[in-house]
């Protein structure tokens, strides 16, 4: 609307383009405007078209631009025609001006267009358009004022005789004015109610899922195509099938094939279909390729049923192709879309087992490193903040030998010894130097548990006293 570069879509192809910002075209230059009295083409300046340019595209919207060239191109009765004998198609002459100074001054259509940086189409259907509604709306007032002069004039003439009944009306015609006009009721609008059934496009998908001729567009080039009605093919007869103990395409007769395929076309929905033949169809690793030094594109092996008397018959593809009335393509995407799914179904459980699993370590780890003894921080001289563990431990490794062992017992998986470490900063505890703790017995604290002692001097090969300070000794 204010006549800058934007992008839109055609209607022939649907393609996508820029269309150019609006610009101002160039002046008229014409010699019959120059000796014609009636055009003043070039009494018009660059500056003056410039403003008018400006103010057309910068300080109006679509319908002030309407009125605006409405008023200004005068529509006129067609006075003659260049071919008499030939029926022309001008219904209206037009005549362009140009709002100058406040004075409307006649030009040429080249000039008019150009200055306005509009095409001729728009001129012309925004100018017939407005004069038609305006011819409509003097129709509607004379049809309104006919009715009411007829009455006056029939009134009029049959009280002629008498004074007092004209004074009568002219009182009762007076007190009518002075009443306020009453307000009309706004038209009610139609309700309307979308059926997206009753839609072209939902219409042929429709006719589509039911395996009718429907009509569709080619991608390659948008050419509109009329498919074809899905039929039944015909049967397998390919001796291989008969002598195959694993083939029963033969046990299948024209009966049973047909009452398939008219199931599978009629009493399904595309969803369905998919789940159907993705049952009917088993995809295996492929066992050997048949050139081994090229690299096959074969990724699975497929092979093909047919449900016969409750059962799930092989039958070979083309038969299983021609029963159903579908293509090889859809059968290898539908059935490997499926087996994709299945597969990333059954890892997203292993994970969540997986994940479930490592939860439960943590948390099992957590509780064991809260269960150790420990002393206050004061005890042992360093970090205010950190809880030590008592001297049981004289190394990092003897914790975890200690976890290790108590995971065995406890018949869980232990957790990795990077992931311990982890967990011990994370919980920031840290392990007591007995060198440079000072009058701190700790024996006497009573978070010592004698078993864990015991455990300890017999893997150090030490006496199974506790320890305590020299100074308290």
């Amino acid at each position: 609307m204010e006549g800058k570069a934007y992008v839109s879509k055609q209607k022939k192809n649907g393609e996508v383009v820029t269309k150019q910002p609006r610009e101002m075209g160039p002046r008229c230059t014409s010699n019959a405007c120059k000796k014609a009295s009636n055009r003043l083409c070039n009494e018009i300046s660059e500056d003056t078209r410039k403003k008018v340019f400006d103010e057309f595209w910068q300080r109006m919207n679509w319908a002030q631009r309407k009125t605006y060239v409405a008023g200004e191109v005068d529509c006129d009765a067609v006075e003659r025609s260049r071919a008499a004998g030939s029926q022309s198609r001008r219904s209206v002459s037009l005549r362009y001006h140009l709002l100058v100074d406040g004075k409307r001054k006649q030009v040429c259509k080249n000039m008019f267009l150009s200055t306005l940086g509009i095409g001729e189409w728009s001129v012309l259907n925004w100018a017939v358009a407005t004069k038609k509604t305006e011819s409509n709306e003097k129709r509607l007032e004379k049809r309104q004022v006919v009715p009411q002069c007829s009455q006056l004039n029939s009134a009029l003439s049959t009280v002629s005789n008498t004074g007092q009944i004209i004074q009568e009306q002219d009182n009762a015609t007076d007190k009518d004015k002075n009443k306020p006009p009453e307000l009309e009721e706004p038209a009610r609008k139609k309700s309307r109610v979308a059926k997206p059934l009753t839609w072209k496009q939902n219409r042929q998908k429709q006719l589509r899922m039911e395996g009718k001729p429907y009509v569709s567009k080619r991608k390659k080039d948008g050419a509109t195509i009329t498919k074809s009605q899905r039929a039944m093919g015909p049967r397998c007869t390919s001796s291989a099938c008969k002598r195959a103990s694993n083939r029963f395409c033969a046990d299948f007769s024209e009966d049973s094939r047909n009452e398939l395929f008219t199931s599978f076309w009629q009493c399904m929905n595309w969803a369905q279909r998919k789940v159907y033949v993705a049952g009917l169809v088993d995809c295996d690793p492929v066992e050997r390729t048949r050139a081994p030094w090229t690299q096959s594109r074969r990724s699975v092996s497929m092979r093909y049923h047919l449900i016969g008397d409750g059962d799930r018959k092989q039958v070979c593809k083309k038969m299983f192709l021609s029963t159903l009335g579908i293509g090889e393509w859809s059968v290898l995407n539908w059935a490997q879309n499926t087996s994709q799914q299945d597969n990333s179904e059954e890892n997203t459980k292993k994970r969540t087992k997986r994940k479930s699993r490592k939860a439960s370590e943590h948390i099992f780890l957590n509780e064991f490193l809260e269960s150790l003894p420990k002393v206050p921080s004061y005890c042992c001289g360093m970090s205010i903040s950190k809880l030590y563990l008592e001297p049981v431990f004289s190394n990092m490794s003897e914790v975890y030998r200690h976890y290790y062992n108590h995971c065995l017992e406890k018949k869980t998986t232990p957790l990795s010894r990077q992931v311990f470490c982890a967990v011990f900063k994370k919980m920031d505890l840290g392990l007591c130097d007995p060198k440079k703790d000072q009058g701190c017995s700790f024996g006497a604290t009573g978070n010592l548990f004698s078993d864990l002692w015991e455990e300890y001097c017999m893997e150090r090969g030490a006496p199974g006293s506790q320890p305590e300070k020299a100074g308290n000794q």
